[in-house]
């Protein structure tokens, strides 16, 4: 009978360091979003509610918004749980997904790809999906939004290896070392001169999927207690004119949409209030670099001390770790400068 217990133990300790060690290799391997921050997986190496704000959406988010800033001039702390063109609906089972961890005070929707219903879109969909943990949320996405895909094909969302295992000879530095102390952010300082385009007052029809979820993402909203604020990251002309028009159609919406439902909305590019130069504050057509960052973010960084009165962690010693990850965060902003100078 012993024998037989000390085999089930010796069994089912094997099962589980198999377990963690396959669970360790298949996030090594698995394609990483966007920049070396890797957003949706180090959200994870937070301490439990340590987190007042949080950033949803695509790129335009974590181009635009730097919780380094926030830290440093409001003592806020502030993660950036963006993808590449994450869809509204992956937003909202992401936010679903952080209220397991943290409980923000504010909690930040970036525009620019609430336009686009792309929620059946294979790589936005694992960008968001695959760096999450294997547990009812994921379950819950996959039984929702993937709920007609073959089930084999549905097994590598669930063990994202069975994906990813042939990337074994495109590894890089930023597979084994995420960089943490970025919060989901990315860091360029490239600069990128455009003339600011025009804007349109054409108006941009909701259908009824991204209505649904921005119903869902404003209800988890006030179900925890949460206020939600919508920003539109300013952006250029990234191929023509009439489709930059189109783009631009849903901010006019979303302004009447945010005032009707008390929504706060900052249409950057319209109103001008964040001070952006589309001479040197961004890296490309649609991306802000670090100078657009720190504009916006102390933009939205002053409106949110002055409205919800959050506490100013600076100084906390359970708040040590920000100021060691903002010293981290300084010396990248120095390489990037440097390596900016250079190519220029």
């Amino acid at each position: 009978m012993k024998k037989t217990i000390r085999w089930i133990l010796a069994t089912i300790i094997f099962l589980t360091c198999n377990m963690i060690l396959f669970a360790g290799v298949s996030q090594i391997f698995r394609q990483k979003g966007g920049h070396p921050a890797d957003m949706v997986h180090s959200f994870y190496s937070l301490d439990d509610n340590s987190v007042d704000v949080l950033c949803l959406g695509s790129s335009h988010g974590y181009t635009s918004f730097q919780p380094n800033i926030l830290w440093k001039e409001f003592g806020i702390t502030s993660y950036v749980l963006c993808s590449p063109q994450q869809p509204l609906a992956m937003s909202y089972y992401l936010l679903k997904e952080a209220l397991e961890y943290q409980h923000p005070k504010v909690v930040l929707l970036e525009s620019y790809y609430i336009r686009v219903d792309n929620k059946d879109m294979e790589v936005p969909l694992r960008f968001a999906l695959d760096g999450m943990h294997l547990d009812k949320v994921k379950l819950e996405v996959l039984a929702s939004i993937r709920k007609d895909m073959p089930w084999k094909e549905k097994l590598s969302y669930y063990i994202p290896f069975l994906k990813y295992h042939v990337r074994w000879n495109s590894l890089e530095n930023r597979d084994f070392n995420p960089r943490l102390y970025l919060k989901g952010s990315a860091l360029s300082y490239s600069v990128f001169p455009q003339e600011e385009p025009e804007l349109s007052d054409m108006p941009w029809r909701m259908s009824k999927s991204i209505r649904k979820y921005l119903k869902k993402i404003r209800k988890l909203c006030d179900e925890n207690d949460i206020q939600l604020i919508i920003y539109a990251a300013p952006y250029g002309i990234e191929d023509d004119y009439e489709h930059y028009v189109a783009r631009q159609a849903i901010n006019n919406t979303l302004e009447k949409y945010c005032a009707r439902n008390d929504i706060p909305f900052f249409f950057y590019q319209r109103t001008g209030e964040a001070g952006i130069d589309f001479a040197t504050d961004f890296a490309d057509h649609s991306h802000m670099n670090a100078y657009g960052a720190e504009k916006v973010t102390m933009h939205l960084g002053n409106y949110i001390a002055e409205q919800y009165k959050l506490p100013d962690h600076r100084g906390d010693a359970a708040y040590r770790s920000w100021d060691e990850d903002y010293e981290k965060y300084q010396k990248d902003v120095e390489e990037a400068l440097a390596a900016a100078q250079g190519n220029g």
